[in-house]
């Protein structure tokens, strides 16, 4: 059974929507009409839409989380942005498999009582096994972290190394980046990353990975601050050395990265977001200074 929300006109976000007022179901009703239902599906991870098979149409659109969508007999994985239909008479169910799933649904003409009946006992499909691409990739990593090791290694010899011997490590330095890990690095830009941004953008955490250069950070900085902590001249001058050329790195590179990619996604904000926000940054600065 579905809930009517209100009959006048709607303007929100659908995550502040779903929760205004509490539902009975899954699923309530934001508009119905003698031709139309719409449907406003909010489902927490292990909640479901068990498979039935109404006589109706469906236009499914995915508004926010990840899930799986169960049509003509196939599992399909689904995420925020993505729109499915489904004719009538075709078996269907949405399950929600991290986060909450929030999608918009369309249905005509409005289904009735029998609809609802589940199909098949509401007994999912069984999915075939698959191998996890994350274990291939730690694989490529242990492979490589011999050679990033060096880096380090010679970053810190370099100065007491002579001509010819700082050549050659640099030789065999280049000969690894350039033939081992930048290869790495361009088959994760072309076939990876790709596939981390659909489920990143699906739970709303893209900017995760600039929160981990802050933890990076915070443990460089903590790391040099235990190098500190002794008389002058027991100080581990390579020590020093390496943890402030890491620093200078991390924080280079993580500049360049929200700078370049993540600030100008700002001001695509409305002019009252903007102003918000600007107001925080100040009041966060100024409390931090005062």
């Amino acid at each position: 059974m579905t809930e009517s929300i209100t009959d006048r006109a709607l303007a929100a976000r659908a995550s502040e929507l779903a929760s205004a007022e509490p539902a009975p179901g899954p699923a309530r009703t934001i508009l119905q009409t003698a031709q139309v239902r719409v449907l406003l599906i909010d489902l927490e991870p292990g909640r479901e839409l068990p498979p039935h098979r109404p006589e109706a149409d469906l236009v499914l659109a995915i508004l926010e989380g990840m899930g799986q969508l169960l049509a003509d007999d196939r599992i399909r994985p689904v995420r925020a942005g993505d729109l499915a239909v489904v004719r009538a008479g075709v078996v269907r169910g949405l399950r929600c498999l991290d986060g909450r799933l929030l999608a918009l649904g369309v249905v005509t003409p409005p289904p009735g009582p029998d609809d609802h009946r589940t199909f098949n006992g509401g007994a999912w499909p069984e999915e075939p096994t698959a191998d996890d691409p994350a274990d291939v990739i730690r694989a490529e990593h242990r492979g490589l972290m011999t050679g990033v090791a060096d880096l380090s290694r010679l970053a810190g010899a370099a100065g007491a190394l002579d001509a010819d011997q700082l050549r050659t490590e640099v030789e065999t330095t280049i000969g690894f980046l350039q033939g081992e890990l930048l290869p790495h690095a361009a088959a994760e830009e072309r076939l990876v990353y790709p596939a981390v941004e659909r489920v990143l953008r699906a739970r709303g955490g893209a900017t995760n990975s600039m929160a981990l250069d802050h933890r990076r950070i915070e443990k460089l900085t903590s790391d040099l601050e235990q190098t500190a902590m002794v008389p002058s001249e027991g100080m581990n001058r390579e020590d020093a050395k390496r943890l402030l050329q890491a620093l200078s790195a991390v924080v280079g590179l993580h500049f360049d990265k929200e700078e370049e990619d993540y600030l100008p996604h700002l001001g695509r904000l409305g002019a009252a977001e903007r102003q918000a926000l600007v107001a925080a940054l100040r009041g966060g600065h100024e409390t931090e200074e005062g």
